[in-house]
Parts: C-alpha cells; sequence; structure tokens
C-alpha cells in the first residue's frame, strides 16, 4: 500500500541534530534470546556488507563481555570468531561494520567498543558531534582512549556516570549519557553485569526491531533480521529500547533522561512505566529477495529484475474498466479532515524536487513529466545543495522528496526545512517504514524489492516509473490532459515491463561485446537532450561508480559550447539519439562532430533507424514507446554496459570503493 502519512509525527525533527546529519550507514545488530549469538551476529553481518565499510565487530555477553574485531571483511572476521569459538559463547551479544569517519580502518578503531575492564561494550552509527570536549573530560578523570574514534567515548561516559550513580538502572543511564550527546546516533549496548539485557536507542539514525519468540534482535537494516523474523517494531527517532529475553520497552530517550534527573532517585524495579506503544509490522522483505538468485553479482540480479520490479510498480495502480484507464495511488487520497494530497498538487505553486544521486537524475525526469503533461513548473534541487542557503518556499509549493533508502541524510533535511514553510512534503522512496517515509506528508513506495547493488538500478527505473504515475495522474485531474490521451498512456506504460523483458537479453549479449573494447578506456562521454540528458547523467553516474572510468553527462546540445575539447580519438562517446526528440537533429550534429574527432561512438536510438549505421561503432535500438517512458528503456544498456565493462576490470560491483548504499553524511 502507498504512504498515506499526512498525519504522521516528524521522525527526525529539531534538537542536536540541527543541520548536521549521521555518519554513513554502517551496520548495527544485537541479538538477546536462547540460541549462540556469534553465529547470528556474523551472519548478520553478511547480509548488510552491501552498505560498505572498513572493518567488522562482535562482542559477546560475559564477564568480561568478549570482543572478537577484524579489519577487512566478514569472511575474514568469522574465521576470526571460528578460532576463538570456546571463548566467544554466548546467547546475548552486539555486532558492527564500520565505515572509518573518526580514525584509520584498523582492529582498534573497529567496533564494538568497551571499556578498560570490559564491562561496558557498544556498536555505534553516526557522528558524536561534541565528542572532543567529553573526552577531554573524561581524559581528566584518568579515562584512557585505545582508539580514535567518538564511539569509545560512549563506553566510558556511560560507565562513568553508572559510577556517579550507582542507584540508576542502566536504562535512565543510557537515557542520560546520550542526552548529553549533540549529532547523531544509533547505539547498542551490553553489560558485563547484566546477561539479560541489550539497550538500543537511535536519534537520526535508523533501528529496527526484530520481535520473536523469546528473542529480540535490533538492527540498522531488515536484511540482518528477516531471515528470523518478519514481525518488527520500526523505533521513532529519540527513542530508546530495552531488550529482556521476555519482552522489550520502549521510552522517549529525553523524557528518561529529564526524569531522571529531576527525580535522582533510582526507578523501582518492576514499578509502572509509561512504555511507547509502537505497532508490530510485518518486514516486507523475503530471505529470496536479498540473495542472488545464480546471479554473480547483485547489480546484475536487480538490472535483469526490472520488469518485474516495474510491474509491481504498477500493480494495483493502474485499472482499465469499460475501455477507461484510471490510476489508483493511495499517497494522492483525500486524508480525513484535511485537504487531500492530490487537491494541493493539482492547486500547486510549483514543484520542487530535492534529491542527490540517482534519485536527482530521476528528479530531472520528473521535471519534464510534470511540466510536459501537468503544466505545473517544477525545480530541481540537489538536496545537499538546498538545505544549506535560504530557500524561497511558499506553503502552496508541494517539495516531492526522492530517495532508495529513504534515509538520505540531505533529503531528510530539505523536507524539514519545506515543513517548516508549512509547504506540502511528499516522498518517492522504496524502503518501507523509512525515515522520509515516516516524516513527510504523503507518498508512494516503489515496491521494488530489496536493492543490495551500492549502484542504483531497479530503483532508478522505479523511481521513474512512479514519477509518470504521480505525474498522469495529476495532470489528468488539472484537465492538461483527457481521458482519450490517459488511456493511451496508460496502454502504453503498461506494455513496458515486457518491452524490457523481451530486450534484455539480446541487449546483455550487445553489451557484453561492446565492453571488451571500452573496458581499458580512462574517460568516457556520456550525451542526450531534454527527457534524455538525465539518463546520460546516470549513464555517467553508473560507469564511474563502478568501473572507476571518469565518465561525464553533456547535453548533446550543449557540447559545442565546452566539451567538445574533451573529444578525440578513442574517446568513448554515447549518445542517446531518439528521433522523438525534438533536439533530434542537433543530436545528429553533434555525433558528426563526434566522428570527426575519431570518437568512438555508441548510439542509442530507435528501433528500425538507420541513420548512424554507417557512422557508429555501435547501435543499440530501443523498442519503441511514449517519449516520455523511453527514460526507462534508454537506461537500461547503460546499466549493462557500465556492468560489464566494470566485471572485466575486476572491480567491486556491488561494493565500490568509498561509496555506501545508504548516503546519510553531509
Amino acid at each position: 500500500s502507498d504512504m498515506l502519512l499526512a498525519k504522521q509525527e516528524h521522525l527526525l525533527g529539531g534538537s542536536a541534530v540541527g543541520r548536521r546529519l549521521l555518519a554513513p550507514m554502517c551496520g548495527i545488530f544485537a541479538y538477546i534470546g536462547d540460541r549462540q549469538a556469534v553465529a547470528l551476529l556474523v551472519a548478520a553481518l553478511k547480509r548488510m556488507e552491501y552498505r560498505g565499510y572498513d572493518s567488522a565487530g562482535v562482542g559477546i555477553h560475559g564477564t568480561p563481555i568478549k570482543i572478537c574485531k577484524n579489519l577487512g571483511k566478514v569472511k575474514g572476521l568469522e574465521t576470526k570468531c571460528q578460532g576463538e569459538s570456546a571463548s566467544l559463547e554466548g546467547t546475548c551479544g552486539i555486532a558492527h561494520t564500520r565505515w572509518a569517519t573518526h580514525g584509520k580502518p584498523s582492529d582498534e578503531n573497529s567496533h564494538p567498543h568497551t571499556t578498560a575492564d570490559n564491562s561496558v561494550a557498544v556498536v555505534h552509527n553516526g557522528v558524536i558531534e561534541n565528542y572532543m570536549t567529553l573526552k577531554a573530560q573524561l581524559t581528566k578523570k584518568g579515562y584512557v582512549f585505545v582508539s580514535q574514534t567518538d564511539t569509545e567515548l560512549l563506553a566510558h561516559l556511560i560507565q562513568d556516570l553508572k559510577k556517579e550513580m550507582p542507584e540508576l538502572t542502566w536504562t535512565q543511564i543510557v537515557a542520560m549519557g546520550m542526552s548529553l550527546c549533540e549529532g547523531a546516533y544509533g547505539v547498542a549496548f551490553v553489560f558485563a553485569d547484566d546477561p539479560d539485557l541489550i539497550i538500543g536507542a537511535r536519534k537520526g539514525s535508523p533501528l529496527i526491531l526484530g520481535v520473536g519468540k523469546n528473542e529480540y534482535m535490533l538492527a540498522s537494516d531488515g536484511a540482518a533480521i528477516v531471515e528470523h523474523t518478519k514481525d518488527v517494531v520500526y523505533l521513532r527517532d529519540g527513542e530508546i529500547v530495552e531488550m529482556r529475553r521476555t519482552g522489550y520497552n520502549i521510552q522517549d530517550l529525553n523524557k528518561v533522561a529529564r526524569e531522571t534527573r529531576g527525580e535522582f532517585s533510582p526507578r523501582v524495579p518492576g514499578s509502572p512505566q509509561k512504555i511507547r506503544e509502537n505497532p508490530i509490522v510485518r518486514l516486507e522483505l523475503s530471505l529470496e529477495e536479498i540473495e542472488k538468485g545464480g546471479y554473480e553479482h547483485f547489480m546484475l540480479k536487480e538490472i535483469m529484475d526490472q520488469p518485474n520490479a516495474l510491474r509491481n510498480a504498477l500493480r494495483g495502480r493502474l485499472h482499465c474498466e469499460d475501455g477507461k484507464w484510471s490510476i489508483k495511488l493511495g499517497g494522492l487520497e483525500k486524508v480525513e479532515g484535511q485537504s487531500g494530497t492530490l487537491d494541493r498538487m493539482i492547486n500547486a505553486k510549483r514543484i520542487i524536487i530535492a534529491a542527490c544521486g540517482t534519485s536527482a537524475h530521476s528528479g530531472l525526469i520528473a521535471k519534464y513529466a510534470f511540466e510536459g503533461l501537468a503544466e505545473l513548473p517544477v525545480e530541481v534541487e540537489y538536496a545537499s545543495e538546498f538545505r544549506y542557503r535560504r530557500p524561497i518556499i511558499y506553503p502552496e509549493d508541494v517539495i516531492i522528496a526522492i530517495s532508495q533508502s529513504g534515509e538520505t541524510a540531505d533529503t531528510l533535511e530539505a523536507i524539514k526545512i519545506a515543513q517548516e514553510h508549512k509547504a506540502l512534503t511528499f516522498g518517492i522512496v522504496n524502503v518501507v517504514g523509512s525515515s522520509i517515509a515516516r516524516l513527510t506528508d504523503a507518498g508512494v513506495y516503489l515496491h521494488a524489492g530489496p536493492e543490495i547493488g551500492v549502484a542504483s538500478t531497479k530503483a532508478f527505473t522505479g523511481q521513474v516509473i512512479m514519477i509518470l504515475l504521480v505525474a498522469l495522474q495529476v495532470a489528468f485531474h488539472r484537465k492538461t490532459i483527457s481521458q482519450e490521451q490517459l488511456n493511451t498512456y496508460c496502454e502504453e506504460l503498461e506494455k513496458v515491463p515486457t518491452l524490457m523483458e523481451e530486450w534484455l537479453a539480446p541487449l546483455a549479449a550487445q553489451a557484453t561485446l561492446m565492453a571488451k573494447y571500452f573496458r581499458l578506456a580512462n574517460n568516457a562521454i556520456f550525451c542526450g537532450c531534454g527527457i534524455q540528458l538525465p539518463v546520460a547523467l546516470e549513464g555517467a553516474l553508473k560507469l564511474k561508480e563502478i568501473s572507476y572510468i571518469h565518465a561525464e553527462g553533456f547535453s548533446a546540445a550543449e557540447v559545442k559550447h565546452g566539451p567538445l575539447t574533451l573529444i578525440r580519438n578513442f574517446i568513448p562517446c554515447v549518445v542517446i539519439a531518439m528521433k522523438s526528440d525534438p533536439a533530434y537533429e542537433a543530436i545528429q550534429a553533434t555525433v558528426e562532430e563526434f566522428r570527426s574527432k575519431d570518437a568512438a561512438l555508441v548510439i542509442l536510438t530507435d528501433v528500425g533507424n538507420t541513420d548512424f549505421d554507417e557512422i557508429a561503432n555501435f547501435v543499440i535500438h530501443c523498442p519503441h514507446t511514449k517519449t516520455e517512458f523511453e527514460p526507462l528503456l534508454t537506461a537500461v544498456p547503460l546499466q549493462l554496459l557500465s556492468y560489464h565493462i566494470a566485471k572485466m576490470r575486476g572491480c567491486e560491483i556491488d561494493q565500490p570503493r568509498n561509496l555506501a548504499k545508504s548516503v546519510t553524511v553531509e
């Protein structure tokens, strides 16, 4: 179902997060139950490897807490744990994959971090912005820091507070400690003196509680939980959870901290507490979806899965009755007691799209769709730029936030800015229950299934098809397209998944052949015009992301205004030249310019078009569809070409260097 979220509370609002958010999306997993924990912890870290990381570690409850950490891949950690299996027995533990922010990648800087006596251990996602100040205070008290991280501070801070206030519970201590920390975090603690306790807390960085039978899990990613349970609770921002084998309690962290400071007295064990009633929901994820399914890489699996992903996006949303087509999007329906989202979009002064990376490219396609179909003015903003200036936003504006993960820090901040100005915020995300889904007033899910590869493929085409559905719906209700036109568009859109499916096999073979010629390139140029320009930009991004070849995307009509100087013999130039493009003749002229410079030409054009057969080194023929829908198809050969080039170059395709799947850092 779509997001009917107009009345959802703001998860990431206010306080110390302010204008600064999070660290790269590391992986957290914690387990408490009756099973041996270490194998479960390592398996969960493997499920989260796609996020990107440089080291990993586990902590098992004991007296003292037992730690095993390793610089490098989880496989190395697994081998190390097997060698220490006798000392790592236990049914309560925490685990982490780290992406270095404070201190270089090393065993010492890996998580979990502990106190000197290993009585408190913690794993942490995020950035503690005032850690230098707190570290200096603790150092004066005699605490010795053995790592360069901000996370180690948390273990010492919690131990220090417990020493000063031994009468308080660990939940009260953690609440007080985390309330002293500025920045953002997702944390999980274990304590040597309590074998039946894990405490987690979040501010900004997502945490999901998995609810099993006499066992509970805490994770930063549903992929780590799904093989154990599909019953989960999404922790809201600013919440603290106490997990025991008999159950869990969720409370407001700041409220616990305030009450503790005010009373300065211990809470009597077993006494009534104000418990948050977060609903248990079903995790929309299956184990099969997060495995490769016979493909060599997740990226290839996800490219080939796009026809199915697009069908899922359309399912239940396109309807035909008595020859009349209609579009039904739950996220656009009227919310009781409020002006409907669709009404506000129809009457919007303008639409502002905030997104980053691949999602920004789908946002550029949205600009063409909304302006061309619905005749609404659209501005596309990099969320990373939008948040650092003073944008002029009116209450009549609609801000569309696009993000695969739903956790992109810059995009979340853009939403908060828009809401400060009373504008309607609308989310387009893939991950169900993500922060953007909960923060925005309304929105739609892609239903593309989990995307594990860092370089986005099916999420991009899923975003595009969802944007097209929203644009068509708004256009029809604004009366800028007729029922007959809507019928034509819907009929053609329904055919796109099948067109793509039939094209994929021959296209993959052609992409493999082309990759042999271009695998040794150092630079590449991608060009397109109009609605194909964002596809060219996305093609360049894909190539640089996974093959490490420097690639740039340009408007084909703009090349003569400067970029032409980059063209020389043998440089790969990929040009999208669809005959439906109003600038087709200008594109042809650009191709001739490239040919005169002896560039290696790859032309993507319509089936049956022979204009480039004598000019190009390779011609890719794309199936016919409506102009607005062409990006759904033209993006695919660029994805496959990038994939096969990266494979031939021996690159880490699913986990390219320096990149994480969810970019939650400024």
